[in-house]
């Protein structure tokens, strides 16, 4: 009776979840291949600005190269793209000047070890840990470097994560290696203390609420991620609270509409989550129920055991950009809502791909095709330089025909070309976006 009862109640669980989980595969992304390729993908080196472009950090120290050096220097990089995938002007960034807390003008290459990207709410800057010591913060309209400080933690000298960053712009620094406090800087870099429950794990990412109040610490050896609450904000004192567990937690990020956490569930090396939850997947957690209400999975092969570690969201929470580790290419891209395929009561002749109507278009089109077999069936869309910027198909399909509308608000105005593969077959059009 009791094993009926735990069943019926991870099944419960998983329609819970799965019903909510409206998440469309789009691409590998972005199409650079420079970035693509980062041999040992990211470590929570992704994060979106309020404008929607998106910041991808290597981890490793040899992603680019110095020019002017002689011979050739390597380095880390951080390269922004909008969200069409093409880089912003001053993209890519290997140097970051600014000052120090003391006011001291600094200058770093970007170094080894890349260990995460947060974004400010109070501002919209980025702040990148690098070299796996130093925080950074970053202009996020111009690429510049801000402020710099080095060993943010009290007493620890070692490695620290992803950082977490209220609306007052107060940022909380967890050590990677367990023992230490989590430390709190001001917006401005200068100490303001820290949570002092030491660490009891290895942590790769912290978050913290808007009003200071809680702060999540992702121990990833403990299978659980840890919350610290403080009536008064940064002042203090923070006690444990409560954990959310199950969970391999190596990312955390917040949903800009939603205000769920998201956390990666797990992998292979690191260890898999408890069930009924999958390893190679994100999670969405309502903070003051600890329900799990929605999710996304890495879309392919994980034989080569891709490491959840990193997750940001568009500004209107629509678009979701997940990461891994040590696997390349590491960035997948997802739309909220599936693309709705409809199909017509016509028996086809023949495979065909119709002129999309209306042509031009501002923003949304039909794309009308017809298959004779059953297949797997794919309709990507191309820009001109021949890179993929959206999937709109892909499935298999009964024999017939098909209408698909195509939602290009996120696109600039320009010829774009649509690819029908099915069965064999490959046809393709051209089509007019002016906005």
């Amino acid at each position: 009776m009791m094993k009926k009862l735990l069943f019926l109640t991870i099944l419960l669980l998983v329609v819970a979840f799965s019903a909510n989980a409206q998440w469309t595969f789009v691409k590998m992304w972005p199409d650079s291949n420079t970035t693509r390729n980062w041999s040992t993908g990211l470590n929570n080196g992704i994060a979106v600005d309020p404008a929607g472009n998106v910041w991808l950090q290597s981890y490793a120290g040899n992603a680019d190269s110095l020019p002017g050096t002689t011979p050739t220097r390597t380095t880390g990089v951080i390269r922004v793209f909008t969200p069409s995938g093409t880089e912003v002007a001053f993209s890519p960034i290997r140097i970051l000047s600014g000052k120090d807390v003391t006011g001291a003008t600094v200058v770093d290459t970007l170094g080894a070890s890349g260990y995460g990207l947060s974004v400010d709410p109070s501002t919209g800057n980025i702040m990148p840990v690098k070299t796996s010591t130093r925080l950074w913060s970053i202009n996020y309209k111009t690429g510049k470097g801000i402020t710099r400080i080095i060993n943010p933690i009290p007493g620890y000298t070692s490695s620290i994560g992803a950082v977490g960053v209220d609306n007052f712009g107060e940022i909380f620094i967890p050590p990677v290696v367990p023992g230490a406090a989590v430390g709190i800087l001001n917006p401005d870099f200068t100490a303001a203390g820290t949570v002092t429950n030491a660490t009891a794990g290895y942590s790769r990412a912290a978050a913290v609420s808007g009003d200071g109040n809680d702060v999540y610490v992702a121990l990833f050896d403990k299978k659980k991620i840890m919350v610290y609450h403080s009536d008064n904000g940064s002042l203090g004192p923070y006690v444990a609270k409560d954990s959310i567990e199950g969970f391999v937690s190596e990312c955390l990020t917040w949903h800009p509409k939603t205000g769920y956490l998201w956390t990666g569930s797990g992998n292979s090396v690191s260890g898999m989550p408890d069930a009924p939850y999958s390893g190679y997947a994100w999670y969405a957690i309502d903070v003051k129920t600890k329900a799990v209400k929605d999710s996304i999975k890495w879309v392919g092969d994980v034989s080569l055991d891709p490491r959840p570690r990193g997750i940001a969201f568009s500004p209107d929470g629509n678009t979701a950009y997940i990461a891994v580790f040590n696997y390349t290419p590491s960035v997948q891209k997802f739309v909220k809502g599936a693309v709705a395929v409809e199909k017509e009561d016509f028996v086809p002749t023949g495979y065909t791909l119709s002129q999309n109507y209306p042509n031009p278009f501002n923003p949304s089109t039909q794309i009308r095709f017809t298959i004779t077999e059953t297949a797997t069936t794919t309709l990507k869309v191309y820009d001109m330089m021949g890179r993929e910027v959206a999937t709109l198909v892909n499935e298999s399909l009964a024999p017939g025909a098909y209408n698909v509308k195509f939602d290009a608000k996120s696109l600039s105005s320009g010829t774009y070309v649509y690819v029908l593969t099915s069965g064999g077959n490959r046809l393709m059009n051209k089509m007019l976006l002016l906005k």
